[in-house]
């Protein structure tokens, strides 16, 4: 989706005084993409810090993405990405697909999804109805309300009746714990971006955590509550101190770079990452 210049300025975060920008401090534009479709996400189950490979239609969403980015001439100064393996696997195919494969990837683990504890890899199902009934709401009634930070909270509150003495699991965020996390790799990347000139980052993240994110920068506003699909981009610039939101849930890309319809996967994509730049 993108926003309109009329509706920009609802998305427009002003700094405080201290952390303002003088005019002479470049310009940055954030493209945050969700990674592809996992085989965690194929058969429905919570994937907060566990994690899964690509799906083939994970992987052809991510080479289109960086093929639609290459159309559309978006080219990158840097790229950085969630240490998880399916977001790293998105941002290297993006990158080898936007003629951009030598340019490494900065991974953090701030970037993560929300972790959910004693719920990692439950049926989603099974996690929205136990929310919903803390709650008190029916599972209809809370999916039309949800937001990231009573998601997150609520599940918190659940994962502590459920944790094992001794347990290696470890145990779900609450909203401050995860915004704190996010704060600060951001803080961090545009502090480095700066540093280097500013341009065009790519930053590959996970649903729940760029609505968080969303929330964090331009609070208050009901865009923290979209449902983002896989391989979509949310788009940032943080000019003059301020930021605006430019797109967000965006998937034009994925659909621009959409490879020939019988094409097959190059060999290259079909392997996970192995190890972090």
């Amino acid at each position: 989706m993108r926003l309109s210049p009329a509706r920009l300025c609802l998305f427009t975060l002003f700094l405080a005084p201290a952390a303002m920008a003088a005019d002479s401090t470049p310009d940055i534009e954030i493209y945050i993409a969700r990674h592809g479709k996992t085989m965690l996400n194929a058969s429905d189950q919570v994937q907060g810090w566990s994690d899964a490979v690509l799906t083939p239609q994970g992987q052809r969403q991510a080479i289109s993405l960086g093929r639609g980015l290459a159309k559309h001439g978006i080219h990158f100064t840097a790229a950085y990405s969630s240490d998880s393996g399916r977001a790293l696997q998105t941002a290297r195919l993006v990158l080898a697909h936007n003629g951009q494969a030598r340019l490494p990837v900065r991974t953090d683990w701030r970037f993560r999804e929300f972790n959910f504890g004693s719920y990692e890899t439950a049926a989603n199902q099974t996690l929205w109805q136990a929310v919903a009934a803390q709650q008190q709401m029916s599972l209809a009634q809370w999916l039309q309300q949800v937001t990231p930070k009573a998601f997150a909270d609520t599940v918190a509150a659940l994962d502590k009746t459920r944790q094992k003495t001794g347990s290696d699991t470890w145990p779900a965020e609450d909203y401050a714990a995860i915004q704190h996390r996010l704060r600060s790799g951001m803080d961090e990347l545009i502090s480095q971006t700066r540093q280097s000139g500013g341009g065009k980052v790519l930053l590959v993240s996970h649903g729940l955590s760029i609505n968080a994110l969303l929330d964090l920068l331009l609070p208050g506003q009901a865009v923290a509550t979209i449902k983002l699909g896989n391989a979509s981009i949310t788009h940032l610039r943080l000019q003059h101190g301020q930021y605006q939101l430019l797109e967000v849930n965006d998937l034009r890309y994925v659909a621009d770079g959409q490879l020939p319809v019988g094409a097959s996967l190059p060999a290259d994509s079909i392997a996970p990452p192995t190890a972090a730049e």
